[in-house]
């Protein structure tokens, strides 16, 4: 028996329509003479066959069921069954948990209302990157599309200053970053956010940023938007723990 038409339903619903690698729409437009083009396909985790990838330790009246599918593009469907050691049934499931989980959250938000949510296709960042030089945070802010920061409270007032001055300069350069074409004119920007650095660690403070990657969803927009999130922190040196990329402690890193 194959799938039946109600499994099938069940899986394209769970999975919003969209391949669960690559995230792509799993049918193109119609145009004026011709129906829309369907290249969704349903991948089984564990194989209906004894000699397909992945075959084997699960029962013959699950192996149709809608939890053992996949909704996939007819491109990813071939890698995944053309590369079954790096696509294992743990990996296919972690996959098919995930997209379903990502689907939900957009399906349970008010579509006329925009929100920023978690690109499935990233890792979100757990620490912030210790930032010393201005080059790596020119970079980041030259990819993001908005920014938010975080700065200690009951500092001296020239301490503050000097804090908020820099946030706002980093706020004017995402405003700038894509008019900025030259070399010359990415190379100044570098030199000013270096310049504020040394200033700060002049003051023992420590720079850490990181850019989340987010997209935008609602509103009139056919479908998410990436929407990359600059966050930058100042803190005391004497208050800061410097860590891997885990959160585990190590030895403080004097470059970036």
């Amino acid at each position: 028996m194959g799938v039946s038409d109600r499994t099938r339903k069940i899986l394209w619903v769970q999975a919003g329509g969209l391949c669960a690698i690559c995230k792509e729409q799993v049918i193109t437009p119609g145009t004026a003479s011709d129906d829309p083009s369907v290249f969704g396909e349903e991948a089984h985790i564990v194989a209906r066959s004894d000699g397909g990838p992945r075959a084997g330790g699960l029962a013959e009246d699950l192996i149709n069921h809608h939890s053992n599918l996949l909704l996939l593009c007819s491109k990813d469907h071939k890698r995944v069954d053309d590369q079954p050691n790096h696509f294992t049934v743990e990996r296919l499931r972690l996959i098919k948990s995930e997209h379903e989980t990502w689907v939900r959250s957009l399906a349970e938000t008010d579509n006329s209302r925009l929100r920023l949510v978690p690109d499935p296709l990233f890792p979100q960042p757990k620490v912030l990157k210790l930032i010393t030089r201005g080059n790596p945070l020119w970079n980041m802010i030259k990819e993001s599309v908005t920014f938010e920061y975080g700065m200690p409270d009951g500092l001296p007032d020239d301490d503050e200053d000097l804090i908020v001055e820099f946030m706002d300069l980093l706020r004017d350069y995402l405003d700038i970053a894509g008019d900025l074409v030259s070399v010359r004119e990415n190379r100044d920007a570098e030199k000013t956010l270096q310049q504020y650095i040394s200033r700060l660690a002049e003051r023992e403070f420590l720079v850490g940023a990181y850019v989340r990657r987010m997209l935008l969803t609602g509103g009139s927009a056919e479908g998410p938007t990436p929407w990359p999130m600059l966050r930058v922190e100042v803190q005391p040196a004497t208050l800061a723990e410097v860590v891997d990329k885990n959160g585990t402690p190590h030895t403080r890193q004097t470059e970036v």
